[in-house]
């Protein structure tokens, strides 16, 4: 078992993360994830909160030596994602676990976007995960142990690839306004 916990803050508003956070996949920054599909969405009449049900298609990272054992064998993982979207009270909780082994393995992340407290224009990240592999023995660990470094990897990279999304939006944003002035 293990757990990966990371603490960001980007220096864009929040409102740019969260439209960001809903919008980056699938993209070409990120190959793993091919594609990623709305299956239910509903605003909360009194809070105002949003909640979305989302199901990601990602490719199988594990390496042909896992992939000897049948059930890991899949072309494809899906992953589920929830989120709650208070736009009122600025946050954005997500949360996310495997679908494709979730009788042999629970692999779980959860993330909270909020307003900085030391810049109220940027986006305070928290987030946990983790993976725990039920059985396999030492084989499991050996997954468990491919897997955290994975983990960790890619929550580096997904923190990069919200950075240059958000950096070429405001480019592109900063670009559109310049170029419709000067006409």
């Amino acid at each position: 078992m293990f757990e990966v916990i990371i603490n960001h803050v980007y220096k864009f508003p929040f409102d740019l993360v969260v439209r960001t956070h809903f919008t980056k996949y699938p993209t070409n920054k990120e190959q793993n994830v091919i594609g990623m599909k709305t299956v239910e969405e509903r605003i909360d009449r009194e809070s105002g909160v949003e909640y979305k049900r989302r199901v990601a298609t990602c490719k199988n990272i594990l390496p042909s030596i896992f992939r000897k054992i049948q059930l890991l064998n899949e072309d494809a993982v899906y992953l589920e994602e929830e989120t709650w979207h208070d736009r009122r009270g600025k946050r954005l909780t997500v949360k996310s676990r495997s679908l494709t082994w979730n009788k042999y393995a629970d692999a779980w992340e959860e993330s909270e976007y909020s307003i900085c407290s030391e810049n109220t224009n940027w986006t305070k990240l928290k987030q946990t995960g983790g993976l725990h592999i039920k059985g396999f023995g030492v084989f499991g660990g050996m997954i468990e142990m491919f897997l955290q470094g994975f983990a960790n990897k890619g929550g580096l990279k997904a923190i990069r690839i919200m950075e240059e999304l958000m950096t070429e939006s405001i480019s592109l944003r900063n670009f559109t306004r310049v170029g419709s002035s000067s006409t």
